[in-house]
């Protein structure tokens, strides 16, 4: 609109004089210099938004405390243990009060991405669910590959954080694409307390 209406008062003035310089009309290069101020700031408005949208898509990140959580075997668990003997080398005690004597440490925080408690949709309750690296994926497999095939307490894996068995679930069934789920009937409130006791 700028340019139409600079060039219609342009007929008004008397026609350029014999070389006299040209008056060019700067109507032209302010609706240009207009019109890229407006499409820069329509193009971040639209960036904006869009990593604002990517970022609220991507799931709330809960790493494991790498340097404090353990996945270690279950070697012998005597329920109410720890109030008899004292702890010992690779005995820990649960918040039962079950004394746990314990394998190695095979895996621990560091190949674990992401710890969470949801809802149950296939039955009742509360999980809380783990979600591994790839190398935390092909040895987790290993692992409960073995443990499935033991008689309790061998079949059961502790998940140790700041020396203590926060939880010692049965391994049901070999765990191989690194999506690890324990169930136990938990409340919302014991699944998030869970949750938080791995995350450490």
């Amino acid at each position: 609109m700028a340019s139409v209406a600079s060039g219609a008062m342009a007929s008004s003035y008397p026609p350029p004089q014999p070389g006299a310089p040209i008056k060019r009309s700067r109507g032209p290069v302010v609706l240009f210099v207009l019109l890229v101020v407006v499409l820069i700031a329509a193009l971040a408005g639209i960036v904006g938004i869009v990593l604002k949208q990517v970022g609220d898509d991507e799931p709330e990140a809960k790493p494991a405390a790498a340097g404090t959580l353990q996945f270690r075997r279950v070697l012998k668990a005597q329920p109410n243990g720890c109030a008899k003997a004292p702890v010992v080398a690779n005995v820990l005690c649960g918040a039962d009060g079950t004394r746990y004597t314990l394998g190695k440490t095979e895996l621990d925080g560091t190949h674990v991405r992401d710890v969470e408690a949801v809802a149950d949709t296939q039955g009742a309750g509360w999980l809380v669910m783990l979600k591994l690296d790839a190398e935390g994926t092909k040895t987790f497999a290993t692992l409960t590959g073995q443990l499935v095939t033991n008689k309790p307490p061998t079949n059961q894996l502790a998940i140790v954080v700041n020396d203590r068995v926060v939880s010692a679930p049965m391994v049901s069934a070999p765990i191989t694409e690194g999506r690890v789920q324990i169930a136990g009937n938990f409340t919302s409130k014991q699944a998030k307390q869970l949750a938080a006791d791995i995350t450490g």
